[in-house]
């Protein structure tokens, strides 16, 4: 009878056990899941907004941007007084550009550039020049400074972005020209010539944009 009461006692203490430790373990396991899920959360939380913050909310922001491209001309740049000279048909040229976005996809912008290009006359021989032979040289250079006003359409809100647009404008040039001639008895003469000319300036581009953060791109 003893024993069977030991028995009883027993048993009755590991189902005290087993009530204790089972709900414990299934209220831990619970709240591990739910720690987990919370972290899920957050994580997808935090990577859409900083996925927000890199391809869309681009309205009313600003962008400064810097460029370089090459400018190609039909005919070259000649002066039409005592001689000419030949510029390169393709020059590079320099462009500051700043945009305000709109909405998310169309921007206004106002842009300026600068192309700088200078043809320095050959050296002439000294031995020549001492020796009394006629000198020719002329050289000369020319600055052009398109500025322009314009707007962008995005086809795309995300990382890549590519765009279509258009600009209208003025193409403000200066250009100098510098001719000397003569000899070392009777004295060279040196004639220079200095030119302004604006020309209307119409664009068309098309592009793409790839946001690499919050604050730069490349286009």
């Amino acid at each position: 009878m003893r024993y069977k009461t030991n028995s009883l006692k027993v048993l009755l203490l590991k189902i005290t056990i087993i009530a204790i430790i089972v709900p414990s373990g299934s209220l831990l396991y619970a709240q591990n899941y739910e720690w987990e899920i919370d972290k899920i959360k957050r994580r997808e939380q935090e990577e859409k907004q900083e996925l927000d913050s890199v391809l869309v909310h681009l309205k009313n922001n600003w962008q400064l941007s810097l460029g370089y491209g090459r400018w190609r001309f039909d005919n070259s740049t000649q002066s039409k007084e005592i001689s000419f000279l030949e510029f390169p048909k393709n020059m590079g040229a320099w462009n500051l550009s700043a945009a305000r976005y709109l909405s998310e996809q169309l921007s206004v912008n106002a842009n300026l550039g600068i192309l700088i290009k200078i043809v320095k006359p050959p050296r002439p021989d000294v031995f020549s020049i001492l020796s009394g032979d006629e000198v020719e040289i002329e050289g000369g250079g020319i600055i052009l400074m398109p500025i322009s006003v314009g707007m962008d359409y995005f086809f795309l809100k995300q990382r890549f972005r590519p765009y279509a647009g258009f600009g209208v404008g003025t193409v403000l040039a200066r250009y100098q020209y510098v001719e000397a001639s003569g000899n070392l008895s009777n004295g060279i003469n040196k004639n220079e010539r200095k030119f302004n000319s604006n020309a209307p300036l119409v664009e068309l581009s098309s592009g793409f944009i790839y946001r690499t953060g919050k604050k730069f791109s490349w286009d």
